[in-house]
């Protein structure tokens, strides 16, 4: 079986000695020196993959990028940037230009060929999918730029738009009411984008985990490095078609802004705060939700244990009692035999030693009762948590 091939482009040969060692055992691997090398390369050696640096002589690593997804021959092909430059605006620019992944330098050995290996996979499994769906949504682009011109020639049909796209928001705001799940919450926000023409990824935070999902399927480990990075940019961040929604446990990235259109882009930064509000508003409410199961099952555990303790104490105090009366009636006997009485007033204290015994059992008994009493409260209690739920 033929290996998959490697094209890495550094103009540093220390760092390609290095790459070629760590890779020359799984991979057929290529190394070229510039930008201009590697566009010249790429077309006879034909690489499944492509590492590529940002700092070289000529064309950088981002032009170089940028011709690579310009061409339709090599588009396909993922670039994973290997680079020193790690700062937040350097990251956000290897994203626009068509990065899947980016690794810092120096780089971990293994993180590396894990990357590879995803990038890889993903490869083998999709790319006429893949190719397929880039043509189809480039189609479907085409059909919704020419829709807005000519829905753009009158006033009438722009409020008709604009209707359809608040009722949009208004219909997740019901669906998103009946989402017990981040998982629902999400799939509720693509539908609602979808139905917006927006592409739109998505990352939610409640404190412990972190959970990313994209509209059209799995997102990059470039997308999630940039929704890291810019959680903290304000509320909307915008950098070319693309724009970031963040808040304290949620941020929505829009990778197809219509920035052609001013009036309609205004129209969507309206429409999608809304969303966004709406969209934290019911993670906010999700995880509200589960402190307060947690919280309630802790009560209810606490009650138990606290109920079967009170029992055990009742059992114990019980069991004293009676020992202690049945000591009490005995030393009573020994005293009336001692006492030589008539058989008439003898009779009389025993029948009122029987009397007070059956009482005191009577009482005992019905302290017993406690038990089911506990289970018919700690039913009351759920049922009461219920309603509050």
């Amino acid at each position: 079986m033929s290996k998959f091939k490697i094209l890495s482009v550094d103009d540093e040969p220390t760092n390609q000695l290095v790459i070629d060692e760590i890779l020359e055992d799984d991979y057929e691997v290529k190394l070229v020196y510039t930008g201009e090398e590697c566009l010249e390369t790429v077309k006879t050696f034909a690489p499944d993959l492509i590492l590529l640096d940002i700092n070289m002589p000529g064309i950088d690593g981002y032009d170089t990028c940028i011709k690579l997804k310009e061409d339709s021959e090599t588009r396909s092909i993922p670039v994973i940037f290997l680079s020193a430059l790690t700062s937040t605006e350097e990251k956000l620019k290897g994203y626009e230009v068509g990065a899947d992944d980016y690794i810092p330098k120096p780089f971990d050995h293994e993180d590396l060929l894990h990357k590879i290996k995803k990038l890889l996979s993903q490869r083998t499994h999709t790319p006429v999918v893949a190719s397929v769906q880039a043509k189809d949504t480039e189609d479907r682009e085409n059909e919704e730029l020419l829709k807005e011109l000519q829905s753009s020639r009158t006033v009438a049909m722009e409020a008709m738009r604009y209707t359809s796209d608040l009722g949009a928001v208004v219909k997740f705001y019901e669906e998103s009411a009946r989402c017990k799940t981040f998982d629902e919450l999400i799939q509720a926000v693509f539908v609602t984008t979808n139905g917006l023409s927006l592409n739109c990824s998505i990352q939610i935070r409640d404190g412990s985990e972190v959970f990313n999902k994209s509209s059209c399927g799995d997102i990059s480990p470039m997308e999630v490095s940039v929704l890291d990075v810019s959680k903290d940019k304000g509320r909307f961040f915008d950098f070319n078609a693309r724009t970031i929604m963040n808040y304290e446990h949620s941020s929505i990235l829009i990778k197809n802004m219509p920035i052609d259109d001013d009036k309609r882009y205004g129209v969507m930064k309206d429409i999608l705060g809304a969303l966004g509000n709406g969209t934290e508003e019911r993670v906010r409410t999700i995880i509200l939700e589960r402190t307060m199961a947690r919280n309630r099952e802790e009560v209810i555990e606490l009650i138990k244990e606290t109920f079967k303790s009170i029992n055990y104490q009742h059992v114990l105090r019980s069991r004293e009692a009676g020992e202690i009366m049945e000591s009490m009636i005995k030393d009573v006997h020994q005293t009336i035999e001692s006492m030589d009485l008539l058989a008439y007033q003898e009779e009389q204290l025993e029948a009122i030693i029987e009397s007070f015994r059956q009482r005191n059992e009577m009482h005992a008994n019905a302290g017993f009762d406690l038990t089911e009493a506990s289970e018919a409260a700690l039913k009351s209690l759920n049922s009461i948590f219920e309603v509050l739920g």
